[in-house]
C-alpha cells in the first residue's frame, strides 16, 4: 500500500489579521527558502510560484508599514507612551516579588503572574499594533481568571492592568475613527486581496508536488512546519480576530455560511486588523508555547 502523503491544510487568510497574516507569509516563505536549497531544489513551478507570492508579500509588507506609520498621531502616541511605562512597570514588579524569598506566598504569586504575561512576549520596543494586540489579549485572560486577578491584587498590580485594559479599548477606537476611510488602510486591502491567490496557489502546487512525487515523504519537513504554524494561528488567532467584526479595521469581514474556513471560498469583508509580528520564541513562527499572538486589536 503505498503511503498517502501530508499535504498542507487550508488556512481562511481573510479572517486573520494585517500583522498575523504578514507573520504568517514571511514565515511560510522563509520555510520554504529553508528547505529548498541547490542541492534540494524546488520544481520549476513552485520556485516561479514562490516567487510570485514573495513579490506579493513585499508589496504587503511595505503597504502595512505605511499605514502603522499613518497612526502616528499625539492622542495615540500619548496612549502608546502610557501603556509602554505600566508595562516596564508591570514586569518590574513582577520581577522584583519574584526574588522576595522571605514572602514565599508573593513569591509565588508573582512566579504566577510572571509566566501568564510573560508568554505574550509584549514588548514596548516593537510595533505599536502589535504590542497592543497582545496586551488586550493578556488583559482578556487577565480578567477572566481569578487566579490572576488574586495574584495582581496581591502584588498591588490590579490598577495597572485595569489601566490597560482600557488604553487597549480607546486606542482600537481612535485607531478605527483615524484610518477607516484612510488610503494607507484601502492600500492594505488591495494588498492583501492581490497576496491571497499568491498564498493559495502556493499551498496546491506544494500539495501536488507532494502528491505525485515517488517519495511520499520528500516535502514531509516543508509540510509539518507549515501545518504546526497553521494549527497555532487556528487555536490562538482566529477566534479573536473573528469576533473583531466587520469594521473593515478588525480582524475579519463577513462570510457566508458555505465559504467560512476556505481560502478557496473566502468571504467578502476586508480584514484589517492588528496582530503581531514575531519578537520571541512564543510566536505564531514558533508554535511551541502558549503565546496569543492573534489580531484581535484593530489597527486601521
Amino acid at each position: 500500500m503505498v503511503p498517502i502523503p501530508i499535504l498542507v491544510q487550508e488556512l481562511n487568510l481573510r479572517n486573520q489579521t494585517n500583522a498575523v497574516i504578514i507573520d504568517t507569509a514571511r514565515f511560510t516563505i522563509e520555510q520554504f527558502n529553508l528547505f529548498f536549497t541547490p542541492s534540494n531544489p524546488a520544481p520549476a513551478k513552485l520556485a516561479l510560484q514562490l516567487t510570485s507570492c514573495t513579490s506579493a508579500y513585499d508589496r504587503m509588507n511595505a503597504s502595512y508599514a505605511i499605514q502603522v506609520k499613518s497612526l502616528d498621531t499625539a492622542d495615540i502616541k500619548g496612549l502608546d507612551t502610557e501603556g509602554d511605562q505600566l508595562v516596564y512597570g508591570v514586569t518590574g514588579t513582577v520581577d522584583a516579588f519574584k526574588r522576595m524569598t522571605f514572602d514565599a506566598e508573593k513569591q509565588r504569586k508573582a512566579q504566577v503572574f510572571d509566566l501568564f504575561f510573560r508568554k505574550y512576549g509584549i514588548d514596548p520596543k516593537e510595533n505599536m499594533i502589535s504590542q497592543w494586540s497582545k496586551i488586550q489579549q493578556a488583559c482578556e485572560e487577565w480578567s477572566g481568571s481569578a487566579e490572576l486577578q488574586d495574584a495582581a491584587t496581591a502584588l498591588g498590580l490590579a490598577g495597572a492592568m485595569a489601566r490597560l485594559s482600557q488604553i487597549a479599548t480607546t486606542l482600537r477606537q481612535k485607531i478605527t475613527d483615524r484610518s477607516a476611510e484612510a488610503p494607507e488602510a484601502k492600500a492594505m486591502q488591495n494588498a492583501r486581496e492581490a497576496f491571497y491567490p499568491e498564498y493559495r496557489t502556493l499551498r496546491l502546487l506544494l500539495n501536488s508536488f507532494a502528491a505525485i512525487d515517488d517519495d511520499p515523504t520528500r516535502f514531509s519537513q516543508l509540510i509539518g512546519t507549515l501545518n504546526r504554524n497553521i494549527d497555532y494561528i487556528r487555536i490562538h488567532a482566529m477566534s479573536s480576530s473573528s469576533a473583531a467584526g466587520t469594521s473593515g479595521q478588525g480582524g475579519g469581514g463577513t462570510t457566508s455560511p458555505e465559504n467560512t474556513d476556505t481560502p478557496e471560498n473566502p468571504g467578502t469583508g476586508d480584514n484589517q486588523g492588528g496582530g503581531t509580528t514575531p519578537t520571541t520564541p512564543d510566536t505564531p513562527s514558533d508554535p511551541g508555547t502558549g503565546d496569543n499572538n492573534s489580531g484581535g486589536f484593530d489597527e486601521g
